[in-house]
């Protein structure tokens, strides 16, 4: 499926500001029976695709796009110096993407995911200082999922040279994938503090875009041009070279982005087809479904 695949340019990760970087305060791996319950938060929640006071106007460029041999447009926001596109998928560094570094890859390229050893696919972490409690212990539960459901083990970086860094910065993003270049970033900033949208996040990590975007999309949601934001209409763009690796569509999965997706008026841009489906953001989600778990063993072969 579109979210295996992955449009993200190949390309050195800014480097991240000197920063004491710490991994989680328990030595052991984060799991169903020793995660902490989320402690309350007042803030309030973040959908990944929301702008921010500091985001810069959008700017279209033109990228390949898995599969494609000739570029399309991709909307991207400037956030900080970084270039994002989708509200929370990192391109690269804003100014190597706009003077025009090599862009296009795929998921399916072994360099773009994280390594399999006996069977397990194992991402190094390190968490940053600045992540408040809440944060952490949304990340942790997360993480736990992850590990109990799944064939991946996110582990505490220790000698591991590519790993994810989790932080709090400006608003939910991350990379997709493994983009091999040492440490990449994961945002869980103010209002990102929630379990589903940290298993959001770290999904994208895997190498997983949003189902909003396979190329089956139109035979199960209505998308409602007029209510989107003036010039975040492409994100709303179908891949039709990619593949939905055989399973099914899912209103439900964590990679779904909620009705009102870059709504420009508070009405929803996205209407599902199937009658009482509702379509949530993915702060309101409880984690991974089971065909979220299947999209994942199917991308990595385990």
């Amino acid at each position: 499926m579109f979210q295996s695949l992955l449009l993200v340019l190949l390309m050195a990760a800014p480097s991240v500001k000197a920063r004491a970087l710490a991994s989680m305060s328990k030595d052991e791996l984060p799991t169903a029976e020793n995660e902490e319950p989320l402690p309350a938060t007042s803030s309030r929640p973040l959908a990944p695709w929301q702008p921010l006071p500091g985001d810069e106007q959008p700017t279209i460029i033109q990228a390949l796009r898995p599969g494609s041999s000739k570029p399309s447009p991709v909307t991207i926001v400037k956030r900080g110096d970084l270039a994002i596109t989708e509200g929370d998928m990192v391109v690269g560094s804003y100014n190597q993407v706009m003077s025009g570094y090599p862009r296009g890859a795929a998921a399916r390229d072994p360099r773009l995911k994280w390594p399999k050893v006996n069977g397990k696919v194992t991402v190094a972490y390190r968490v940053h200082p600045s992540l408040p409690s809440q944060a952490r212990a949304a990340l942790q539960q997360a993480i736990a999922e992850y590990n109990a459901k799944t064939c991946v083990r996110f582990v505490p970086q220790t000698r591991e040279q590519n790993f994810v860094t989790v932080f709090f910065g400006q608003g939910c993003y991350s990379y997709v994938g493994s983009i091999q270049q040492g440490e990449q970033e994961l945002s869980l900033g103010q209002g990102c503090e929630f379990k589903g949208t940290a298993v959001h996040e770290l999904m994208h990590a895997l190498g997983f875009y949003h189902e909003q975007s396979r190329p089956d999309r139109d035979q199960y949601i209505a998308i409602n041009f007029q209510n989107i934001e003036r010039g975040m209409e492409d994100q709303f763009d179908i891949c039709q070279d990619c593949t939905t690796q055989d399973i099914p569509y899912e209103y439900s999965s964590i990679m779904h982005y909620g009705a009102q997706a870059f709504t420009a008026n508070g009405r929803d841009t996205m209407v599902p087809k199937q009658r009482g489906a509702m379509i949530l953001e993915p702060y309101d989600k409880p984690g991974l479904t089971a065909l979220d778990v299947k999209k994942i063993h199917k991308l990595y072969g385990c």
